[in-house]
């Protein structure tokens, strides 16, 4: 039965009037002292849950692992500060999370670097920079991977990224990264690449094989998916030791979803976008824990390795550790009824500027102002960009809202940063709020900062305005 979630599962309260808090602090309050939208963040509770994961990989494995923080689920800084604070590694995709990585205080063996497309400027500074593990994606990429090490006379460390041919049930295909058929991610297994791979290896003098990386999508609510992935092993095993090499890391990926919100299915993306049916709530009532993954993905690897032969584990967490602890606060501007037709809520934010992940998650949004108010009606909420597409969510069942009042939408610590635009608005601010203090951690986005990059006709010098009409 779907149900909607108490605001005490993202570890909040309210207080006497029906306010929504974070900590000791009304939201009501926050959105007026710094205005909306705004991201904010529970930075007490991140730290928890951040090391609540690395406690649970620690505590049923017992050969040697490590966890690694996706920077692409959220980039902020104080958000990887805390991270970093409960004993997070990095993983990164692109030399703006590897430069942001060093920034924030990681050496290179504490950084793994992914991602399918890695120029050579990025491997190269990969390779000056020391990071741990390059996961290779692609047989060219580990050809221009030696290439470039010959030339830096550099060694590089490298996993294989696997395409197992495996999606959990349920994923809709946007996120099904494990898909052979739907993802160009990893190497092929099925199609011979693996093989071709580590043949390819007894040829190339600058790259040392450590073992596998898989990752299956995102959202995974069910340990058994790791599982299942995971079965390959036996075969890679094979191929491995056919080549004289061993496994001696195992990589998992991420995709461990947060249990407050969820990915809706492709059957449900399908009626929401072509019907306008809104999944109404969650689906289940009770959630599986990190130590459940961690326990499940640790029986796997030992039903394929002797205990004197087991890898290192790497995990590859994101929206499982920060989706939880931030919330996106919007004001309703105006409130828009055509009887017999639909009900809108305008509001600050939505598809164009700050939630774009709300067009295939499911995420509960809250009254801040009275969070039990009996949901009554669905309406459909909508964000200030002049296109139609501009929403937040359809038919969703809320309570009578009035101009003014403030929603809270909630898990918004995954992807909501990484994907929002200044599409005719400023980027939002974020705070932090502990239980006794909040700050301002992100301020919102200036005209200034809007226009930075950009040449005015009549300031651009004129070896500048030569340069750019050149090309």
């Amino acid at each position: 039965m779907k149900k909607i979630l108490h605001p005490h599962t993202w570890g909040l309260d309210t207080n006497t009037k029906g306010e929504l808090m974070v900590g000791n602090f009304s939201t009501v309050d926050l959105a007026k002292e710094y205005g909306t939208p705004l991201h904010v963040l529970n930075e007490s509770r991140l730290e928890k849950t951040a090391r609540e994961f690395k406690e649970s990989v620690h505590a049923v494995y017992t050969g040697k692992s490590s966890v690694h923080y996706a920077f692409k689920c959220n980039s902020v800084p104080v958000v990887i500060q805390t991270i970093r604070n409960a004993g997070l590694k990095a993983e990164v995709m692109s030399e703006f999370e590897l430069d942001l990585a060093l920034r924030m205080g990681y050496e290179g063996e504490e950084i793994i670097v992914n991602g399918p497309c890695k120029t050579d400027s990025f491997l190269c500074k990969c390779l000056n920079k020391g990071v741990r593990f390059i996961i290779v994606d692609s047989l060219d990429e580990l050809q221009a991977l030696n290439n470039i090490c010959f030339a830096e006379r550099k060694d590089a460390d490298i996993l294989f990224r696997i395409n197992p041919n495996y999606i959990p049930k349920g994923m809709n295909s946007g996120a099904a990264t494990g898909s052979r058929k739907g993802c160009a991610f990893g190497l092929d297994l099925k199609g011979g690449e693996v093989s071709a791979g580590v043949n390819l290896l007894k040829e190339l003098k600058h790259v040392t094989f450590h073992g596998y990386h898989f990752h299956i999508g995102t959202g995974i609510r069910d340990p058994i998916d790791y599982s299942k992935a995971l079965r390959c092993l036996g075969k890679l095993r094979a191929i491995t030791r056919s080549a004289g090499l061993a496994i001696r890391v195992v990589d998992v990926g991420g995709g461990f979803a947060s249990m407050t919100t969820r990915e809706l299915t492709n059957r449900e993306l399908l009626f929401y976008q072509v019907f306008e049916q809104l999944p109404s709530g969650m689906k289940q009532d009770t959630y599986p824990t990190f130590k459940d993954f961690a326990r499940e993905i640790s029986n796997t690897i030992l039903e394929y390795f002797p205990i004197d032969e087991l890898p290192e584990l790497l995990y590859e967490p994101g929206r499982s550790i920060v989706s939880p602890n931030q919330c996106l606060l919007l004001t309703v501007y105006r409130v828009k009824e055509r009887p017999g037709i639909r009900k809108w809520l305008i509001t600050d934010g939505g598809l164009g500027t700050v939630t774009l992940p709300t067009f295939y998650e499911y995420h509960e949004v809250f009254l801040c102002n009275d969070a039990f108010r009996p949901r009554t009606e669905k309406v459909t909420i909508v964000g200030p960009v002049c296109f139609a597409s501009d929403i937040v969510y359809r038919n969703k069942l809320m309570p009578r809202v009035y101009p003014e009042e403030v929603l809270a939408i909630m898990d918004s610590g995954a992807y909501f940063t990484s994907m929002e635009s200044s599409f005719g608005f400023p980027r939002p601010a974020i705070i932090s709020v502990s239980r006794f203090s909040h700050c301002l951690i992100r301020r919102a986005e200036r005209f200034e900062d809007m226009i930075y990059r950009d040449f005015f006709s009549n300031q651009i010098p004129k070896e500048v305005n030569h340069e750019i009409c050149d090309h």
